[in-house]
């Protein structure tokens, strides 16, 4: 813009001076050919030529410094606008360098923030595999704790059960062994009272019994199947094992009878061993 502009002051003075030479010319010319004064009009008229030369001179300096004065000032102008041009491309440019310097600022940032976000992730899965195996190791130990106290359990468990089942076995024993001595010390018992009652009714019998004659020396015997009452009276007499002494049978058949009643036990369950009685007669 300031070359045209350059260009521009230098076209208009030397148009300017062109024109000037052009009309000093032409003056000249008329002057040189003016012919001889013949009077005092013509004298008059050429004088007025000359003012009017000089009125033009005037105007063309005038023009002249009023087109300098233009021009001066389309320079500054000119100037001005190149100056404000330059200082708007330098602050276009600085702004580029800065936008420049920032973007350049910003992708490294972007970089380093990129990589720490990596870096971070990176120590976030690192923790996070950790944390997975620790959790692993722990879920196993726990596990392995878990199957070992079950197993501890299932053994105490077994231990506890053969135990409780020998506990039971010796309170089942200790209990059949007090029912077995509760049941021969019963069973001992009325033995020795079913002995007692036999006792009693042999020696009943035998009070009814009479000696045979002339069978001192013999060594007879006879059995007897007695059936009872429950208050002792004889219901039945059967020989079940002869003597081959018919007098000492009927002896022992009718020593019974007349025994009758006999002395048998009150309690029904020693009763029940005497509804059929057995009992052996000898005389001797």
């Amino acid at each position: 813009m300031q070359a045209r502009l350059k260009q521009s002051f230098g076209f208009s003075f030397v148009f300017h001076i062109f024109i000037a030479v052009v009309f000093f010319v032409s003056l000249s010319d008329s002057l040189m050919n003016i012919p001889p004064a013949s009077s005092a009009q013509e004298i008059q008229d050429n004088k007025e030529i000359v003012n009017a030369v000089a009125i033009s001179e005037n105007d063309l300096s005038q023009e002249i410094r009023a087109q300098q004065a233009a021009d001066a000032a389309a320079k500054a102008k000119a100037a001005s606008e190149a100056k404000q041009l330059a200082a708007a491309k330098a602050q276009a440019l600085a702004q580029i360098q800065q936008a420049k310097q920032e973007q350049a600022a910003l992708a490294l940032k972007q970089q380093a923030d990129a990589k720490k976000a990596a870096d971070q992730l990176a120590q976030l899965q690192t923790q996070q595999k950790q944390a997975a195996l620790q959790l692993a190791e722990t879920q196993a130990q726990t596990a392995a704790a878990a199957k070992k106290a079950a197993d501890a359990q299932q053994k105490a468990l077994a231990a506890q059960k053969a135990a409780d089942a020998k506990r039971a076995a010796q309170q089942q024993q200790a209990v059949t062994a007090q029912k077995a001595a509760a049941t021969a010390a019963t069973n001992t018992q009325m033995q020795n009272e079913i002995n007692r009652y036999v006792g009693l009714i042999t020696q009943a019998i035998q009070a009814q019994w009479t000696q045979l004659p002339g069978v001192d020396q013999q060594k007879l015997a006879t059995t007897m199947l007695i059936r009872l009452a429950a208050d002792g009276t004889v219901l039945q007499v059967q020989n079940v094992g002869s003597s081959g002494n018919p007098a000492l049978d009927r002896l022992a058949l009718t020593a019974v009878y007349k025994a009758s009643p006999l002395p048998v036990p009150t309690d029904p369950a020693l009763f029940a061993s005497f509804r059929e009685l057995k009992v052996q007669f000898s005389d001797n």
